[in-house]
C-alpha cells in the first residue's frame, strides 16, 4: 500500500488490542450493527445465543478480541468453539466469527487476527465465514481451507426474483430491474427447471419424504453413528437443542430421512434466509446431513426438500459439496456459484487434530447461522 502522500495528522491513531468480556457484548453488538447494517438490538440478541449461550463454551473461554481507540470500539474478532469427534475422540475447536474492522483502521486488521491466532497454541482453529481480505490472513497465517467451501450451488425453483438480481447488479435501477423480473420476463421462462429426483405417487405425493422433528429428543433418538470416521460436529443433545430448539431461528427446521440403500436414518436440517438487494430472493439452505450419502440419497433428500417448501422458496442453496456430487448437481440445472476466496479455513500448526480428513457442513461456526 502506497503511504507515501499521507502526512502524520492524516493517518489514524494506533488503535489498542483488549479482550472482549461479557460486559462488552452491548457495545460490541453496537459496532457490529454499523458495519453490517443490522440493527444492534437484533445483532445483541444474537451474540447473547450465540457467545454466552453456546453448551460447548466454558467459563474460562476468551470471548474475542477487540480493537479500542480512545473510548470507542473500531474492530473485533469472536470466538465461538464447538465440539468435533473423530472416531472416540472429541477435540474443541475454536471458531472464529463476526472479523469486523472499521474502515479508517482496515490496516490493524491484522493485529487482531494474529491476537486470535496465538489461540492456536491451546485449541485448532477455524472459520466458516471468511470474505476474501480475511482468507488472504489466514492463508498467511499458514492455514489450509475447509473442502467444499470455494463455492455454492445455487439451485432456482422461481427466476423472476433471480432474474430481477442480475439486472440490477449490471443496471442498478430499481424499476427496470423489477420488470426484468416479473412474471412476463420472457428470459425466465426460457430458463429450464431443476431436474431432481422426487419419486411421486399416484395421489401426487412424494414417496421420498422427510419426517419433521420437534424437538431435540428426537433427534437423539434417531439411530446416528456414535464412532464418525471424519473429523465432524459432535451432534449431542446440547448442541442440537442450542443450535435448532432454542427458538432464536423460526425458520430452522429438522427432518429424519430414510435412505433406501442402507435403511437408515438421516439427520437434515435447514433454514430459510433472503438474498438479493432488496432481499427479493427467498432461499432455503440446507444446513445439515448426517451421515455422509451417496448422491442418489442426495438427490432424493433435495428433492423431498422441494417437495415439502416449493410453495414458499424460489431457491435452494448447498454448501460443502465434493467435486463429485457438484458435477451431478449441475447436471440437473443447478449453478455452481464460485466464491473469491474460500469461506471455511482451519489452522492446525500445533498438530492438535487426529486427522485433517473432514465432513463439514454449512451448519458449522457461523456460516449460514
Amino acid at each position: 500500500m502506497n503511504t507515501s502522500g499521507t502526512s502524520p495528522e492524516q493517518r489514524p491513531a494506533r488503535a489498542e488490542l483488549a479482550a472482549i468480556s461479557e460486559k462488552d457484548i452491548a457495545e460490541v453488538a453496537a459496532f457490529i450493527g454499523i458495519q453490517s447494517g443490522r440493527s444492534s438490538e437484533s445483532v445483541e440478541s444474537h451474540l447473547r445465543w450465540f457467545l454466552l449461550e453456546n453448551p460447548a463454551r466454558r467459563e474460562q473461554d476468551p470471548l474475542g478480541f477487540g480493537l479500542r481507540l480512545r473510548d470507542h470500539l473500531v474492530g473485533c474478532i469472536l470466538c465461538s468453539p464447538q465440539v468435533f469427534q473423530f472416531n472416540n475422540d472429541q477435540i474443541v475447536l475454536m471458531g472464529s466469527s463476526s472479523f469486523y474492522v472499521d474502515n479508517l483502521h482496515r490496516g490493524q486488521g491484522g493485529r487482531i487476527f494474529l491476537q486470535y491466532c496465538r489461540l492456536g497454541k491451546q485449541w485448532p482453529l477455524f472459520g466458516t465465514s471468511a470474505n476474501a481480505e480475511a482468507a488472504a490472513l489466514w492463508k498467511a497465517a499458514g492455514a489450509t481451507s475447509i473442502p467444499g467451501s470455494e463455492c455454492e450451488l445455487f439451485g432456482v425453483l422461481r427466476w423472476p426474483p433471480v432474474v430481477e438480481e442480475f439486472a440490477h447488479r449490471r443496471h442498478p435501477n430499481r424499476l427496470l430491474s423489477r420488470l426484468a423480473g416479473s412474471s412476463v420476463s420472457n428470459l425466465a421462462q426460457l430458463i429450464p427447471p431443476l431436474k431432481l429426483k422426487i419419486k411421486i405417487t399416484i395421489d401426487g405425493i412424494a414417496s421420498d419424504t422427510l419426517q419433521h422433528l420437534t424437538s431435540a429428543e428426537q433427534v437423539n433418538d434417531l439411530s446416528l453413528p456414535a464412532l464418525p470416521g471424519k473429523l465432524t460436529a459432535m451432534r449431542d443433545l446440547p448442541y442440537i437443542r442450542w443450535r435448532y430448539f432454542s427458538g432464536r431461528d423460526a425458520t430452522a427446521a429438522v427432518f429424519a430421512f430414510r435412505s433406501h440403500e442402507r435403511d437408515r436414518e438421516i439427520l437434515v436440517t435447514v433454514n430459510q434466509r433472503t438474498r438479493g438487494y432488496r432481499g427479493q430472493i427467498k432461499s432455503l439452505n440446507v444446513l445439515d446431513v448426517y451421515p455422509a450419502v451417496s448422491p442418489d440419497d442426495w438427490m432424493r433428500i433435495v428433492g423431498a426438500l422441494v417437495n415439502r417448501h416449493g410453495k414458499t422458496i424460489d431457491s435452494i442453496v448447498l454448501r460443502s459439496q465434493d467435486p463429485e456430487r457438484q458435477k451431478i448437481f449441475c447436471a440437473r440445472g443447478f449453478r455452481r456459484r464460485i466464491f473469491d476466496a474460500p469461506t471455511g479455513w482451519f489452522l492446525d500448526k500445533t498438530k492438535l487434530l487426529p486427522t485433517h480428513d473432514w465432513y463439514p457442513v454449512p451448519a458449522d461456526c457461523d456460516a449460514l447461522i
